[in-house]
């Protein structure tokens, strides 16, 4: 189900939606669709980033928060630039209890 919602935008933004829609061959409203779910998708990683950061949540409730799997959510972590606290011994420790 889809609803239609009215906006208001600025005139610089419309110029820069109707040469994307030229380029991408798709109407405005198909170009605004894709723009809000890459910035929603966005939006969900930082905040998951945030609250993993401030250890609030665990990195698997952040992948939960952003939508993607926990893999994606480490990756995007690396790519902001996270450098873990979790060594090699750290990982040593953990591989002994469990044989």
């Amino acid at each position: 189900m889809t609803e239609a919602i009215g906006i208001r935008l600025e005139e610089d933004f419309v110029k820069v939606l109707n040469k994307i829609s030229k380029e991408e061959s798709l109407d405005r409203s198909a170009i605004l669709r894709k723009l809000l779910k890459l910035g929603y998708s966005d939006y969900l990683k930082q905040k998951a980033k945030q609250k993993y950061l401030v250890k609030k949540v665990t990195l698997s409730e952040a992948a939960k928060i952003a939508r993607i799997t926990i893999w994606e959510m480490q990756k995007y972590l690396i790519e902001e630039g996270y450098k873990s606290e979790y060594s090699i011994d750290d990982l040593k420790e953990d591989m002994s209890l469990l044989n």
